[in-house]
């Protein structure tokens, strides 16, 4: 098929899903439903309209490697449209099945289910805001504290090590979701997102707390849909996003302001052309596609196994397997995307995984178990562990389609590792207290 009808189609798949999303699935700005619409009209939809203008494919430009075709880039979009369907058929159906489940309750929250602790909250924060503190300043880029700076070596760049730097974000959330939007929490996480966007890497550790404090805000002041100002204000920070690896470390290389606008101003001209790296996903996904099938091989969930082998270091297992094992697995020189540090998407993924019939099956899954999640946490009380999580883990969905299912483990439990432990402790602490006291009231939030 031609671009141009590739993209008639995509146009009708994406508005046919939207409308039943609306109808069937109960759609909010908070429902995993919306994130992923937004994710596939970002990185799909509106990728396929730059090629169409001209834009160049991946790997153009890339000594000794094969372009990504127009014939690939039209395959893949077919197979994000199996993806698209498969995802709200998972949500429509966990929407009918959240309706049978609780006619009875008439949406009244659940009252007798884990809240979080107030004596959980603030012991994790005691123990985690200083400890990532330190970390920041001896391992991070913080100006004017260079001599703070210790070298650790091979252990410098230790997963372990590097995760610390963002708990105190972390705390401040957790504090900002139970305490609300007080000025001085805001005004401190303003000061650690600044820090963070000045790392020069790892961009999630300011994108994902933006996305966490936009639904914290819509669940507590109980709004479908987010303001004007919040839309706007997010569409500018997404521009910003773009840039924000080299800004940072121009920043860390005390170059000039004006250096810092002009290539600020050269990357939003990217963007807005559909031409910069970070837009190129479908044109990764379709040479993930094309490794996959040259190597005549799949996988069958195999790509999840190195989440066995989360734990251990890698300085002490150099050779340990990495999430990027089935790119590793279907390399070839002629589409470096393992070299490159590039991704499949999940429906890359999905398609390593089980071929074509992945695409759509492992999306209806997904989509499904994510509605589940949406429909029981919104039935709890705010102050619920069930909402919390769903929160933590919701706000890492854009991760999740972008790099897989591996990442429903690396980002909420490993990078936001503080949030799951105060959830964690709270539920535990809420199981104690009614092993003593049948009758403890759960749904009192403080306790």
């Amino acid at each position: 098929m031609s671009l141009f009808s590739v993209s008639l189609l995509d146009i009708f798949v994406l508005v046919t899903c939207t409308v039943f999303l609306y109808k069937y699935a109960r759609l909010t700005s908070v429902h995993p439903g919306f994130m992923y619409l937004i994710f596939h009209i970002m990185f799909f939809t509106a990728r396929l309209y730059s090629v169409m203008r001209g834009s160049p494919t991946l790997f153009t430009d890339y000594p000794g490697a094969l372009p990504v075709s127009e014939q690939e880039i039209a395959w893949a979009v077919l197979l994000a449209e199996l993806g698209l369907i498969g995802m709200t058929g998972g949500l429509i159906l966990s929407s009918q099945r959240d309706r049978r489940r609780t006619t009875h309750l008439s949406g009244v929250a659940d009252q007798h289910d884990a809240v979080l602790s107030e004596r959980v909250l603030r012991s994790v924060s005691l123990c985690a805001f200083p400890l990532g503190v330190v970390s920041l300043l001896v391992a991070g880029a913080i100006p004017k504290a260079e001599n703070l700076a210790v070298d650790f070596g091979e252990w410098g760049t230790s997963g372990w090590l590097m995760v610390t730097q963002f708990w105190p974000v972390l705390v401040l959330l957790a504090l900002i979701y139970f305490y609300g939007f007080r000025r001085g929490l805001v005004v401190l996480i303003a000061i650690c997102l600044a820090l963070m966007s000045i790392q020069g890497f790892n961009r999630f550790r300011v994108i994902l707390p933006v996305i966490f404090l936009l639904i914290t805000w819509q669940t507590r002041t109980g709004f479908k849909w987010p303001r004007k100002w919040m839309i706007i204000s997010f569409a500018f920070f997404a521009m910003l996003t773009f840039p924000m690896k080299q800004l940072g470390r121009m920043v860390q290389r005390g170059e000039s302001l004006s250096d810092m606008v002009s290539v600020a101003s050269d990357s939003f001209s990217e963007v807005l052309r559909g031409t910069a790296p970070d837009q190129m996903f479908l044109d990764q996904f379709a040479a993930t596609v094309w490794l996959v099938d040259d190597s005549g091989r799949h996988f069958y969930g195999q790509t999840l196994y190195p989440l066995l082998f989360l734990p251990v270091p890698r300085q002490l297992w150099p050779d340990k397997p990495n999430f990027s094992f089935y790119l590793y697995e279907t390399r070839n020189p002629a589409r470096p995307i393992y070299w490159c540090g590039m991704g499949g998407t999940i429906h890359g993924e999905s398609y390593a995984n089980f071929g074509l019939i992945g695409v759509p099956i492992v999306s209806f899954i997904l989509g499904y178990w994510l509605g589940n999640f949406y429909f029981t946490a919104m039935r709890r009380s705010y102050f619920s562990v069930y909402r919390f999580m769903y929160v933590t883990v919701a706000c890492c969905l854009v991760q999740v389609f972008r790099d897989g299912l591996n990442a429903l483990v690396l980002f909420p439990v490993v990078n936001m590792m503080p949030l799951v432990a105060i959830a964690a402790l709270s539920y535990v602490s809420y199981r104690r207290k009614r092993a003593w006291n049948p009758r403890y009231p759960s749904f009192v939030p403080g306790r």
